[in-house]
């Protein structure tokens, strides 16, 4: 979640999609409500008429699981029309950056992308060209054709209004509709922010969803502002405090990684951690690295604590092992351990396969 609730009341335009934010979290919609009586345009797509879409000026039908042909059709619609907020592309993205010429889309590589070895890729290709400093190249004028926003133009020149809405079930005219209003906030003076939760998170292609609607908000340069970012409506209690508590296997408080046990000392921890950089633009913030885990350890263990020592009683993670919920059900499926405590959220209800989520029962029993 890029921006706060309290934020919502600074948008132009809110986009509502994988989620109902006036039956679900009510307490941001008394935001979103603010910013529409300061004339705010609310858009609601959604394959049910929900709470949200009653209280929305523009509500779209979709079929489920097409929201990403949808997002599609607006980027397209977007570069299309060269209404990008130029500015932010050319500045603050990788829009540029010059790709390995070998990289091939789709519609270049029999439907899949370049690399592909049976069910993993091989992404020596997905690469940028560098010159003889190691340095990125770029073009600044967005004209190459290896560039990453031609060859975006290129992956999503498909999505005309004709497929999506053939794909989505979404008339034609609806669909037009929602791009033109929602499009309008690529003006410098203008935010738009989306608001999903669970309808997308909790997707087969849910990360693919947020990153789809992420493009559009690059593409608009609303992302860095008051009102605009990408905003996730937390569906369980434990969602946020996880992260911030550090109650997930691998993030501790800060957002900072959880040691390995190959990192034997803070110097090396710190060093795999901390992003390196050759763009002499690049603010890297997180070259700060090091002076976030000196802060983390010494909330531990005091101001006056041997940063080393504190670092050694750290719990380190084994190398190439995933303690995420989703392999710990694995784990349990295929009989490694046989007990499970769950506080704050319905694995059974909310997982991605429930079906295999609910074998924990057959252990209760046992």
């Amino acid at each position: 979640m890029t921006n706060h609730w309290i934020d919502f009341q600074n948008s132009d335009c809110i986009l509502i999609m994988g989620s109902n934010p006036a039956s679900n979290h009510p307490i941001s919609f008394k935001w979103i409500t603010k910013a529409m009586e300061k004339g705010a345009k609310l858009i609601c797509v959604d394959p049910r008429f929900t709470q949200s879409a009653a209280k929305a000026h523009i509500y779209a039908p979709l079929r489920s699981g097409t929201d990403i042909a949808f997002l599609g059709g607006m980027i397209k619609y977007i570069m299309d029309k060269n209404l990008i907020q130029e500015e932010y592309v050319k500045n603050y993205t990788n829009a540029s950056f010059l790709v390995n010429p070998a990289f091939k889309l789709p519609a270049d590589n029999n439907g899949v992308f370049s690399g592909l070895k049976g069910e993993a890729y091989d992404k020596a290709t997905w690469s940028y060209q560098t010159d003889a400093e190691g340095r990125i190249k770029k073009d600044s004028a967005l004209q190459d054709p290896n560039c990453v926003y031609q060859l975006l133009k290129k992956q999503y020149s498909r999505y005309t209004p004709q497929m999506v809405s053939r794909i989505t079930g979404t008339p034609e005219d609806k669909l037009l509709e929602i791009y033109r209003e929602y499009v309008k906030t690529s003006r410098p003076d203008k935010a738009g922010t989306i608001l999903y939760a669970m309808g997308w998170t909790q997707h087969t292609v849910g990360t693919q969803n947020i990153r789809a609607m992420s493009i559009i908000q690059e593409l608009l340069g609303n992302m860095g502002m008051a009102g605009g970012g990408v905003q996730a409506l937390r569906g369980e209690s434990n969602v946020q405090g996880s992260t911030d508590y550090g109650l997930l296997f691998h993030i501790l408080p800060g957002y900072l990684g959880v040691p390995r046990a190959s990192h034997a000392s803070l110097a090396i921890y710190n060093d795999k951690r901390t992003p390196k950089t050759k763009e002499p633009n690049s603010l890297n913030w997180w070259k700060n690295y090091p002076k976030y885990s000196a802060s983390l350890l010494r909330s531990f263990y005091g101001m006056n604590a041997s940063l080393e020592e504190a670092y050694s009683y750290q719990p380190k993670l084994d190398d190439g092992v995933d303690y995420s919920w989703l392999s710990l059900f694995d784990q349990m499926y295929k009989g490694k351990f046989s007990g499970f405590f769950a506080w704050g959220m319905n694995p059974a209800g909310s997982g991605a396969n429930s079906n295999k989520l609910v074998t924990f029962k057959r252990w209760g029993k046992g």
